[in-house]
């Protein structure tokens, strides 16, 4: 498959301590979620896939070994979010011209996944952040010249929020007729509520 310059890091590597159980194998349309979260990737045209494993990485690769996705493995994931994010970006391609950071816990339709790319490609932003009545969703889509920015996070200096204060002016905030981007399974409540119709 040719690279046509689209990749994600799929955050796949926390405890899931607050859930209780592992947020990646939760049921999702039939499936689990990371199933659904590459599914979609896949349909929205994004072929480079980078899934940052730790906690319980062999359970969650079994689950997902026979996609084409590149696994890293993130021996430091107790150190929070930041540590996913700089091992997934060491892993994206160099030609790289959007970068999407995807939480494992938030599922969004491919289509706002292709929004957000073009809505990137087609203008001068650094950064798009899709925005659904009036509230900031996720994921974050990067342009590809930051994926240095996204290899030096670190979580003492903000993490992902301390690059869009640097770029702030050059960020697109993106409305998107899609509730999904809201969805955020931190806790059960999160997840039974959803899965009972709400949001």
């Amino acid at each position: 498959m040719i690279y046509n310059g689209i990749s994600v890091i799929v955050l796949a590597a926390g405890f899931s301590s607050r859930m209780g159980r592992l947020k990646a194998l939760l049921p999702w349309q039939g499936i689990p979620l990371i199933q659904y979260q590459i599914e979609q990737m896949q349909k929205a045209e994004i072929n480079e896939i980078i899934v940052v494993l730790g906690y319980q990485a062999k359970r969650i690769y079994e689950v997902i070994e026979h996609y084409n996705v590149k696994t890293v493995f993130n021996e430091h994931y107790e150190q929070g979010k930041s540590s996913s994010i700089r091992k997934g970006a060491a892993s994206v391609n160099d030609d790289a011209e959007a970068i999407f950071v995807s939480a494992v816990d938030q599922p969004v339709s491919s289509s706002t996944l292709k929004d957000m790319t073009n809505c990137l490609k087609l203008t001068e932003t650094r950064g798009v952040i899709p925005v659904y009545k009036g509230k900031r969703g996720h994921p974050v889509l990067f342009h590809g010249s930051l994926k240095k920015d996204l290899s030096d996070v670190k979580e003492k200096t903000m993490g992902l929020r301390n690059i869009l204060g640097k770029n702030d002016g050059q960020i697109t905030y993106l409305t998107v007729d899609d509730p999904s981007i809201l969805l955020n399974f931190n806790k059960p409540d999160d997840y039974n509520n959803r899965m009972q119709g709400g949001l």
